[in-house]
This record gives structure tokens, C-alpha cells and sequence, in this order.
């Protein structure tokens, strides 16, 4: 998809301090509607090839290809409820699996 380089993924590094960090900045009620947005959008536009990305910054939701998990993460399965949180203000991904 073209979108996903708007993301610069290439450049961010991998966390795993942002999403329990947004939570503490916003709350759980609030973090967990996030992610239910996001996989609403998976949901409803995505496909096979597509994984839902959280833009924290933005709180607002977006799909990229797939194959970016196995390019910048090197995780080389995506299952259904799996997300992508991104900040643009940290440079920074993390990969959840919402339970």
C-alpha cells in the first residue's frame, strides 16, 4: 500500500514503552476504544494483506501491507487482533495483539 511510506517505518525503532505509556497519559477505557477503532478498520476495509496501525500522535487509525511487520519488525505472521502502534512524535512502533 502506498501509505506505509508515509510512515517511515524504516526510521522508527521498537518499543515496547508507548503503548503503556499512552495508557497512563489517556487510560485504559480510553486506549482500549483505540484499538477497537483500529481493528474496526481492519475490520471493514482491511484484508489478508493488511494490518491495522494506531497512530498515537493522532489517535487515528490507518492500514499498511502486511509484509511491513516482516521488514521492519521480522515477526513473519500477522493473526487476526494483531496492531501496529505508531508515534511519529518518538520514532517509535510496537506490534499488540489485542486479547
Amino acid at each position: 500500500m502506498k501509505n506505509s511510506l508515509l510512515f517511515e517505518f524504516d526510521k522508527c525503532i521498537l518499543s515496547n514503552d508507548i503503548w503503556p505509556n499512552f495508557i497512563n497519559k489517556f487510560g485504559f477505557s480510553k486506549a482500549k476504544l483505540a484499538v477497537r477503532q483500529a481493528l474496526d478498520l481492519q475490520r471493514m476495509q482491511g484484508t489478508s494483506c493488511t494490518l491495522p496501525v494506531l497512530i498515537l500522535d493522532t489517535c487515528g487509525t490507518a492500514l499498511v501491507n502486511s509484509q511491513v511487520v516482516k521488514t521492519h519488525i521480522g515477526f513473519s505472521s500477522v493473526h487476526q487482533g494483531m496492531l501496529l502502534v505508531y508515534s511519529h512524535k518518538l520514532n517509535a512502533i510496537q506490534l499488540l495483539l489485542d486479547t
